[in-house]
């Protein structure tokens, strides 16, 4: 269609020549255009999780353009690093302020999130302060459950006992 277009001007060249021409024209369109990056979901979720340095995903530019265009992003972002900084300081007096400040955005999620902390407070302040924790022991349990639901309807427990030590 193009070609026809371009004949009836008074092209007479050949056709690899327009498509050399062609592919000239667009590849110089797409470099003058602003290219626009979309950041996923996935990514920014990463971000609560990890420093903006570990993520290849995304660079630090375009992550304050996310933040500074998304009001909801900075404040989510700003309470997650806030709490993760009250959890590795081991300074548990600080999350009454922490949930204070939190409540005032009114984000379901965080409210929920507060509201189960607010459940078990104790243990969210013995988790806080202290360095140990029954990790071990929930690994032990997963692995437990595991095995059972491999062997679920086999044999007896005899093998299921036998199976589950073997393995410890």
């Amino acid at each position: 269609m193009i070609k026809e277009e371009i004949q009836k001007e008074g092209y007479k060249g050949s056709d690899s020549l327009l498509r050399t021409y062609l592919a000239k024209i667009r590849k110089n369109n797409i470099k003058e255009k602003q290219i626009k990056k979309v950041v996923d979901r996935e990514t920014m979720i990463t971000l609560l999780y990890k420093e903006i340095d570990e993520v290849t995903k995304i660079t630090k530019e375009i992550f304050e353009k996310v933040i500074n265009k998304f009001s909801e992003a900075k404040k989510i972002y700003e309470i997650v690093k806030k709490f993760k900084e009250i959890i590795f300081s081991k300074k548990y007096k600080k999350i009454e302020k922490w949930k204070k400040k939190a409540k005032k955005y009114k984000i379901p999620e965080i409210d929920s999130f507060i509201n189960g902390i607010e459940r078990d407070f104790e243990a969210v302040k013995n988790a806080i302060k202290y360095n140990y924790n029954n990790g071990l022991a929930e690994g032990s349990v997963n692995k437990i459950k595991l095995i059972k639901r491999i062997m679920y309807g086999r044999c007896s427990f005899e093998l299921l006992r036998k199976k589950v030590l073997l393995q410890y």
